[in-house]
């Protein structure tokens, strides 16, 4: 028998026992448990769109733009397990995946764009996060933009693209991709 059989054979075996030896341990759970845990897991939630007001879907929406604006990437996945918006904007444009490349945020900025956001939104100024992100030397959102389709010469309101913006900043590690990229 292979050993990764032998292993998962063990795994399967230990949880069983530990899930049938004692009833006890589901007992001893606060029943406000989920009220007193962020940690939660929400998927274990069915969440049915259809049946959300417009009011609670605007209350999740925002709630995403203030998480991916302050970097918390525990509630930027809750709110979008429960089915947030990751491309809803502000009154100025902002998308969740622009505040938090503004902000540096790279992790967050990674399960946005895993999750499907925009990695080409705009602002009402034009700017797109490879721009933000270019510009500010966040080379790591650089990279995972660019892998998720981010456009190269997309311009802002002014003509700049994230090249030039990575230049006005001094950025030569994003300029250093950026020129990579551009040449393949």
């Amino acid at each position: 028998m292979p050993i990764f059989v032998k292993g998962y054979t063990l795994l399967i075996a230990a949880s069983l026992t530990l899930m049938l030896s004692n009833s006890s341990y589901a007992q001893e759970i606060s029943p406000n448990f989920e009220a007193e845990s962020p940690q939660v897991n929400i998927l274990s939630k069915s969440i049915d769109k259809s049946t959300r007001s417009p009011q609670r879907q605007q209350e999740l929406d925002n709630q995403l733009l203030a998480a991916a604006k302050n970097g918390s990437l525990l509630k930027v996945r809750s709110l979008t397990f429960q089915s947030a918006n990751v491309n809803v904007r502000d009154q100025d444009g902002w998308t969740p995946l622009l505040w938090a490349v503004m902000n540096s945020h790279t992790e967050v900025s990674r399960f946005l764009l895993a999750s499907g956001a925009n990695p080409n939104t705009r602002n009402k100024y034009g700017w797109t996060p490879l721009m933000w992100a270019a510009g500010q030397g966040d080379s790591e959102i650089v990279r995972s933009l660019i892998a998720r389709g981010a456009r190269l010469n997309a311009q802002d309101g002014n003509g700049w693209t994230a090249m030039m913006w990575a230049w006005d900043g001094n950025q030569q590690e994003a300029i250093a991709i950026l020129k990579s990229v551009s040449n393949n």
